[in-house]
């Protein structure tokens, strides 16, 4: 018995030709079986009121603020000597700049 293969054209068609009767059935089906429309209730539908709290701002405007120089450096260390975070102490070094220095051109 001898088999004669198709030619290549031929199975891409029949291949596109399935993939057309597909994406056609796919959409019919899409327009039929279209999603309920969703009622909104009307308290959701509200539109806002556009006042601001007065005294939510002034309790925000009354809280402490900190400065960078007033929060302490935290590290925390993997080692198991130091469970929890250590607090670094802060260095200044107080060297005056020269204009050299600085690296600009004069």
């Amino acid at each position: 018995m001898n088999k004669t293969k198709l030619p290549s054209i031929i199975s891409v068609l029949i291949l596109t030709l399935i993939t057309v009767i597909m994406w056609v059935s796919l959409d019919i089906y899409r327009a039929i079986k279209k999603p309920t429309e969703t009622t909104v209730s009307k308290e959701i539908s509200q539109s806002l009121n556009p006042t601001l709290d007065q005294d939510s701002i002034k309790k925000v405007e009354s809280r402490n603020f900190l400065d960078d120089s007033q929060i302490p450096n935290v590290i925390s260390s993997p080692s198991m000597a130091t469970p929890g975070p250590t607090v670094a102490p802060i260095t200044e070094t107080t060297q005056p700049v020269n204009a050299s220095d600085s690296g600009t051109p004069q």
